[in-house]
């Protein structure tokens, strides 16, 4: 399946932002899930390019004179082709992916729910969907410093925080998993084209737990970026001097060839 995607970022200031860094992981690479047919992003500052220690394209952007507004912009064509996901992906061993963060740490409340399930596919299917029924998709309630014992705690987010449990979830019954940023082609207007989702190591491969849409499978995915949580995947990234208040504004389109944005 051929796809067009354009996502579009601007970051706005009440005052002149005096200089900056930011880390893009807005550059999807080449796997044998997915083939880069092409890709474009565009930056006002001075970019470089260079690998993150989890195989992320990263594009490192600064800025040195002054700015009330940024605007990146990503597009490409990407072709899926619909392989399953296999073992030689990342520079890790999965193990390394049993290691909690700060966002995903489990709480009482978290262990006592995953502690129900089991390190096996058809458990964490039946985990997710339990996931999703606890914590309803709630545009707006979080934001990317939630942890996932918050989220599960007031029962509303997003997609991250969604992850961000499953995450939690797994790791505490010994099962690896890691924090995938993205983006997906859906017919419904509820979610947004930027997502994030979740891949469990189970046996001797990773598999695909999308717990907002209740898929195992990565079929209308593009992958972007993976990590221990969301800070090590997340599509911008950085600091600055100046500038104030910061507004963000993003938005991103995916839409089979031949459909119109």
């Amino acid at each position: 399946m051929k796809l067009n995607i354009r996502h579009d970022t601007t970051y706005t200031y009440d005052e002149p932002m005096h200089k900056g860094i930011q880390y893009l992981r807005l550059t999807p690479r080449n796997t044998p899930q997915q083939k880069i047919l092409e890709w474009n992003l565009s930056a006002p500052g001075e970019t470089s390019q260079m690998t993150d220690g989890f195989g992320n394209i990263v594009t490192v952007m600064t800025m040195d004179k002054a700015a009330r507004e940024i605007t990146l912009t990503a597009e490409g064509v990407v072709d899926l082709t619909g392989k399953p996901l296999t073992k030689d992906d990342s520079p890790f061993p999965p193990e390394v992916f049993l290691r909690h963060t700060p966002l995903t740490d489990a709480d009482k409340a978290i262990r006592t729910f995953a502690s129900q399930f089991s390190a096996n596919k058809r458990s964490l299917v039946r985990m997710m969907n339990r996931i999703l029924e606890h914590i309803e998709f709630t545009p707006g309630v979080t934001t990317v410093t939630h942890t996932a014992a918050e989220a599960f705690q007031q029962k509303a987010g997003v997609c991250q925080d969604h992850t961000h449990v499953f995450i939690s979830c797994c790791r505490h019954i010994g099962v690896p998993v890691r924090y995938v940023s993205g983006y997906i082609h859906t017919f419904s207007d509820d979610h947004l084209a930027t997502h994030a989702w979740a891949e469990a190591w189970l046996g001797h491969n990773w598999h695909t737990f999308d717990v907002v849409n209740l898929l195992n499978v990565a079929e209308s995915h593009i992958k972007l970026a993976t990590g221990l949580d969301y800070r090590d995947a997340a599509p911008v990234r950085g600091v600055r001097s100046g500038g104030g208040m910061e507004h963000l504004h993003t938005r991103a389109w995916v839409t089979m060839a031949g459909e119109s944005q």
